[in-house]
């Protein structure tokens, strides 16, 4: 047996915790898992204070962004399922503007003026009309970069969008605090998503009953890792014998670690207190800290009353105020029972918080008070506490950076020189709890492979014969459920021309002629497809993939299972053919990481593989090329994955869940023009850009 292979964590908060429990899931006994973590406690950013005898509130990360009527959430289930945690939907909307209440924005018109309502609802939809909920929670990487919104300011997009003065500060303060930075150092796109999150159908939010911090102490009971606190980590060093070397002080002692593989998962400013022992790591680090350094604040205000004063006015859980610039409000007492009284929490973002930061908690309460509309003039009279939280630097003003890089890029800063090195941070994704789990998922996805290939190579498992991936997809994922995903996905039924690509000896495509499709298979490595049974020789194709012999749409729909064995360098061209022969869409059958350790090396699938990712880095690769999700719709989701699961091709087979489902099946989408904005100047777009 393969010796486990020892991952270092360096930090313990939600990026450094997540990618210990994502690792845990796919890597099971195959890896030995230690957490270095400065400070006293885990959890960085969720953070959950009390108010001694009457209740908790959130001292750091308060909402979580709940995706499930779209697609499968996997931080959602995370929470709720795995750890049973309890949870509350939190509701809200109104806006205070100019000390007046508005409750939505078709009530604007009573206070403000048709003009302001019309112009703020059209500026709505017109955002809705350029990001789909689908596309909100498909958002990848060419998608981002493509858009109309990218390489502008927030500024210019208000400015140009919106005329009526009224109208600007009501969006304005509706998503400002959601951005986390003043609209003038932020991209446009960014201001859309953070609109767009409060127009129903695109998320929910909610909270942890009792208090966000239980995720980290169930969590920490889930783990089976080393958590070292009170270890900071001084100095990161590669040796030659691709191991890590790492200095730590514990407890006023100076330790020396190694690893084989690193995992940093820290804050972008704390990336600058680390000496990274190497040139090229050194360079390689001020690299992405300086492609990913805007740097965006929160200061949290939470105010204690004798009673929840506002409720007769503002009965909902949140609700939005023009003041700092914009703010959001929370009514803490709708996350947790507060005994009778009731609590505000100000969250204050970008510049207004970095102005706020160095004010007494005195002046900062102050400020919050009058803060509020004269209807609640009383809280002056009520207050009985406070307690003031500042993170400054704690989030990104521009998210993913500008253009977003695909993932492996994000997070691995050297692939070539320091392939067992990655980082965890949400600014990488959204600058939330959601950012910082995917960031975690895609890291250890990266990590992954690396243990692969390791085990692999001590393994010292022979590489001449190509990996039986359509035999074993053949067996764990049979031609029957394939028809029916067929039949329910596109309503492809017999007679229906498929084509199968990496068709090995053909028993796929045998079986699914036998089933009464017209299927073809091409395979593009001669070995592969012999031994050939007559019967399937008329039907098999020996040429390269990415250079098929077919007219544009000749087939209904195409079965993969030999994109891992071209290199990457080949892999768009080969994606590309796929997309101009189909006509309805592709399954993805190639290998990758997602699959179970055991189930891997068991029928030898890393056999001749050049490209070894996991389905969501296929499925960037695909949605560049013009491919989309197919299962998007939750009632086809769930169909196709019963379908799975009764025929046994469920967990600890080929798919573990209907997420992995779901990036397996792709539609060729279409595409429409965007529209750009008018008068679109060279100055307004490198404002935004980076260098």
């Amino acid at each position: 047996m393969p010796k486990q292979v020892n991952v270092a964590i360096i930090g313990g908060g939600p990026g450094g915790l997540f990618s210990a429990w994502h690792l845990a899931e796919k890597a099971g006994s195959s890896c030995q898992i230690t957490i270095y973590e400065a400070s006293e406690r885990l959890g960085g950013k969720i953070s959950t204070g009390q108010f001694a005898g009457i209740g908790p509130y959130e001292a750091g990360v308060a909402e979580i962004y709940d995706y499930s009527r779209i697609g499968p959430d996997p931080l959602r289930d995370l929470i709720v399922d795995y750890l049973g945690l309890k949870v509350k939907y939190l509701e809200g909307g109104p806006c205070v503007l100019d000390g007046k209440i508005v409750p939505t924005s078709d009530d604007l018109g009573r206070e403000f003026g048709e003009r302001t309502q019309d112009e703020v609802n059209a500026f709505l939809k017109r955002c809705v009309d350029l990001m789909s909920p689908e596309d909100y929670y498909l958002s990848n990487a060419r998608m981002d970069n493509e858009h109309c919104w990218a390489n502008v300011s927030a500024e210019y997009v208000l400015a140009t969008e919106i005329k009526d003065d009224a109208a600007r500060r009501y969006v304005r303060a509706s998503a400002h605090s959601d951005v986390a930075a003043p609209p003038h150092l932020t991209n446009g796109l960014n201001f859309l998503k953070n609109v767009v999150v409060d127009i129903d159908g695109y998320m929910d939010i909610f909270s942890v009953v009792g208090g966000n911090e239980q995720i980290v102490t169930g969590l920490v009971e889930e783990l089976d890792a080393e958590i070292r606190l009170g270890s900071n980590v001084v100095a990161v060093e590669p040796l030659l014998d691709g191991t890590y070397k790492i200095e730590l002080q514990a407890n006023g002692v100076q330790e020396i670690a190694t690893a084989d593989l690193v995992i940093v998962a820290l804050p972008l400013t704390s990336l600058s207190t680390i000496y990274w022992r190497s040139e090229p790591l050194q360079q390689a680090i001020g690299k992405h800290v300086a492609y990913y350094d805007r740097p965006a604040h929160y200061v949290r205000a939470t105010l204690l009353f004798k009673r929840p004063f506002w409720r007769e006015h503002l009965p909902t859980d949140w609700w939005y105020i023009d003041a700092f610039d914009g703010s959001c409000v929370y009514d803490e007492g709708a996350r947790n029972d507060f005994s009778g009284c009731g609590a505000l929490a100000f969250l204050i973002a970008g510049n207004a918080a970095l102005a706020l930061a160095n004010l007494s908690d005195d002046r900062i309460e102050r400020l919050c008070l009058d803060a509020l509309p004269p209807e609640l003039a009383e809280g002056r009279d009520l207050i009985i506490d406070r307690r003031i939280h500042r993170w400054m630097a704690s989030v990104n003003a521009i998210p993913g950076g500008l253009p977003v890089r695909q993932r492996t890029d994000s997070h691995r800063p050297d692939p070539e020189n320091l392939p067992g090195l990655v980082l965890v941070g949400d600014y990488i994704f959204d600058a939330t709890l959601n950012g910082a789990f995917d960031s975690a998922d895609a890291a250890t996805d990266i990590v992954m492979a690396e243990i692969l290939i390791r085990r692999r190579a001590e393994l010292g498992a022979p590489d001449s014969e190509p990996a039986p991936i359509a035999e074993t997809l053949e067996q764990l994922c049979p031609v029957s459920i394939l028809a029916d995903i067929l039949r329910a996905t596109w309503g492809l039924d017999r007679n229906s021309k498929l084509l199968h690509v990496g068709a090995g000896p053909g028993r796929t495509v045998a079986a699914l002629r036998a089933l009464g499709y017209d299927a073809i298979g091409v395979e593009c490595n001669r070995s592969a497809n012999a031994p050939i049974s007559p019967e399937v020789a008329a039907f098999s194709v020996c040429c390269e993939f990415d250079d098929l012999p077919f007219k544009d749409q000749s087939f209904d729909a195409v079965i993969e299972s030999g994109l891992f064995r071209l290199p990457q360098n080949r892999i768009s061209k080969a994606i590309e053919e796929i997309r101009r022969v189909t006509r309805h869409g592709l399954v993805l059958g190639s290998v990758a990481t997602d699959l179970p350790i055991d189930l891997i090396e068991r029928h030898e699938l890393l056999n001749s593989v050049e490209t070894l990712g996991s389905r969501w880095d296929w499925s960037e690769k695909l949605c560049e090329a013009g491919f989309s999700h197919a299962l998007m719709d939750p009632v086809l989701l769930n169909e196709a994955w019963k379908i799975a699961e009764a025929a046994g091709a469920g967990p600890g087979h080929w798919f573990e869940d209907a997420e992995s489902l779901m990036y397996c099946i792709y539609e060729t989408k279409h595409v429409e023009a965007q529209n750009e904005l008018p008068g679109l100047s060279s100055r307004d777009d490198v404002s935004i850009a980076a260098e």
